[in-house]
């Protein structure tokens, strides 16, 4: 003969776990919870650089109309420049440019007279690293990353670029458990 026995919701869960423990947790598949671990900081840094301006240059321009004045200092100001560049001298994107400009009249004719100065606008390269380790890394990692877009790989600060911006970003995130 056999014996029943009457099931108690105690006894179920009981049942239960010894079913899953004895099963490896009921997935089979999943890892075992791993140690509590700090929180996660990464370091995000960003750098741009340019080449350092080298000079400027000046032209200057007479005459008896302000138009005439200015032509004639453009003239000055681009005949300074190398050859090969004479073309981008009014080119905005590659020049700023400075204008100073004055009339005098004697008790006879208006004279006019323009100074123009030319700057050369040097491109930016941006630069962007992360570390897990400090700030200071990341933004080293950051001005390599732009120098070498620069065409300057290493240590491009000192091969006559300089630092135009720098912007450090830190991000701590909790991790799961």
């Amino acid at each position: 003969m056999r014996e029943e026995r009457k099931s108690t919701p105690r006894a179920s869960v009981l049942w239960l776990a010894t079913c899953l423990a004895a099963c490896g947790g009921g997935g089979g598949n999943e890892a075992a919870p791993s140690q509590p671990q700090g929180p996660k900081t990464e370091y995000r840094c960003s750098i741009q650089v340019a080449k350092k301006p080298v000079g400027e240059l000046t032209g200057k321009g007479n005459g008896e109309d302000p138009a005439k004045a200015d032509e004639a200092a453009w003239a000055d100001v681009c005949a300074k420049l190398p050859e090969a560049e004479r073309a981008t001298c009014r080119d905005e994107t590659k020049w700023s440019v400075s204008k100073s400009s004055m009339s005098a009249s004697g008790g006879g004719p208006v004279s006019h007279s323009t100074t123009l100065t030319l700057v050369a606008i040097a491109p930016m390269f941006d630069g962007e690293a992360s570390s897990e380790v400090s700030s200071d890394e990341a933004c080293k990692a950051a001005l390599a990353d732009a120098c070498t877009k620069a065409g300057s790989p290493g240590d491009c600060l000192s091969a006559g670029f300089e630092k135009k911006g720098e912007a450090r970003t830190k991000k701590t995130q909790m991790s799961k458990n």
